[in-house]
Parts: structure tokens; C-alpha cells; sequence
């Protein structure tokens, strides 16, 4: 356990409908992996889960019970990020469904998606930025990183690039799945100590173009985009994989997280 103070670390959520006793969707749950709380407690860290507090929560659910309207914009919920990354050390965006800022022509809108979600992250990751806060995002939160600084995304690897490798294990998130390949002299890199290391995968999303503020520096064998930094910000790390799986007994991953806090906590 790290002998630093304790900084807190929000926590981005998932919100879930369930069913309430009569059967309808009137439940909402702000929802996110243990392992997240856990990986961070074990780096000296405290998580404070953050729900997105927007309203209207899974677009295809969009309207059943929610308070509309619901938000377009980042600029509304800038206020209140400013109030909870003013509390916090850090930023961890966590994964989930996918990142949908603006409708796209093709994108498949039967996958899970929560424009709200969206919005508030975004407001929580560019308050970090305007703040200097350090900010970890995985999978999903490399995906969002990318898209709010104005890259794009594959929105399905599957479809949009034939030939590349399998990105959705079958096999437990505990699990490695593929190799990156690490750019030397990066912020990972530093971490790590390694040019290459082995990673658990499940993602249909990818980084396309990256927004021109970030770098990559992480990739598959495959070529696609693994690892993202700002090279601008002590610390803004964005990877594909899901490190918060393996921290408890992989030592890159402990190392991450282990890093983010140490940051976190200055």
C-alpha cells in the first residue's frame, strides 16, 4: 500500500436500468467494477464514484420517466465539474458502452450508448485539463480522451478493419489477450520500463484519428491505437485494455495505477 496521502480519485459510472416490482423500467443504477475501487484503494488512493446526474441515461430508453430535456451540450454541467474536480486529485475514466457525442451516418445504435454520460465526462475530463488534474481513462475512456479533443473513432473494428486481430476475448478479462507495443521514451513507457508488454481485450471501438493534442503511443500487432497521451500534462494516459482487471496481481497494471495516484496525490 503506497505511503502517500490519500488523494481522492472520482470515479466515472455506467448508469443501468432495472426493473422496479411492477415490472417497469423506473430504476436507475450508477454502476461501475469493483476492480476500479479496488486498484485504486491498493495504489493509496480513495474512489469516489461519480453518477453522471444528467437525466435521460440510455438513449434507446430515452423519455421513460427521465426529466427532459435532456442535455446537448457540455457547456451546462461545466459548473458542476468545476465543483467536483476542485475536490479530487484525479480523473479516472472507466469503460463501458460507446462514446457517442454527435450521431455519425452508420453508427449502430442498437449497442449500448449514453449520451449523458458523455457530456458529463467530457465536462470531467476537460476540467481536469483546464485544472491540471491527472487523468487515467481506460478503454472506453481512451475512446472518449480521443473524441473530445476532436479525433475520431472506429466505431466497429469488425466492420471498419478487416484483417485486424480479435480485440473481444472469450476468454476472462484476467486473461492476456494480445501484445502492445510501446513507444520508447513515453509517459507508459516510464511506467512500465518495458517496450512491449501483454494485456487483456474487449472493445469493439477503436481510436481512428487521433485529435492532434495527443500521441500515440501504444500499439497492437495489428496497428491499431492502444495507448494515448497529452504530452502537454504531466500525467493524461489513455489505454484500450483494462488494466483495473489485472492490478492485483499483474505488475504493469499495478504500476499504472501506482503512477496516477503518485500524481494524484502532489
Amino acid at each position: 500500500m503506497s505511503s502517500l496521502k490519500w488523494p481522492t480519485i472520482v470515479v466515472t459510472a455506467t448508469e443501468r436500468f432495472t426493473n422496479d416490482w411492477d415490472g417497469s423500467l423506473t430504476l436507475a443504477q450508477a454502476r461501475v467494477s469493483y476492480q476500479y475501487c479496488e486498484a485504486v484503494y491498493r495504489a493509496g488512493g480513495i474512489p469516489l464514484i461519480s453518477a453522471s446526474f444528467t437525466g435521460a441515461g440510455l438513449v434507446h430508453y430515452e423519455g421513460r420517466g427521465w426529466p427532459q430535456p435532456s442535455p446537448r451540450s457540455i457547456e451546462p454541467l461545466k459548473p458542476l465539474a468545476e465543483a467536483v474536480m476542485e475536490r479530487a486529485g484525479g480523473l479516472l475514466l472507466s469503460g463501458g458502452g460507446d462514446v457517442l457525442l454527435e450521431d455519425e451516418d452508420g453508427f449502430d445504435h442498437v449497442r449500448e450508448m449514453d449520451r449523458d454520460r458523455d457530456f458529463w465526462e467530457a465536462a470531467l475530463f476537460l476540467t481536469s485539463l483546464e485544472h491540471k488534474k491527472p487523468v487515467f481513462g481506460i478503454c472506453r475512456g481512451l475512446q472518449l480522451m480521443n473524441k473530445v479533443l476532436g479525433g475520431t473513432l472506429f466505431n466497429d473494428i469488425p466492420s471498419d478493419c478487416p484483417g485486424a486481430q480479435i480485440h473481444q476475448q472469450s476468454s476472462a478479462r484476467t486473461k492476456m489477450g494480445h501484445k502492445v507495443i510501446l513507444e520508447p521514451y513515453s509517459l507508459i513507457n516510464k511506467i512500465c520500463g518495458l517496450t512491449a508488454i501483454e494485456v487483456n481485450t474487449g472493445h469493439h471501438q477503436a481510436a481512428k484519428e487521433v485529435a492532434p493534442a495527443l500521441r500515440v503511443t501504444g500499439r497492437s500487432n495489428d496497428g491499431l491505437i492502444e495507448v494515448l497521451e497529452h504530452p502537454g500534462h504531466r500525467f493524461v494516459l489513455g489505454v484500450q485494455w483494462h488494466p483495473e482487471a489485472l492490478a492485483a496481481f499483474d505488475q504493469v497494471s499495478e504500476a499504472l495505477f501506482a503512477a496516477f495516484v503518485r500524481e494524484a496525490a502532489l
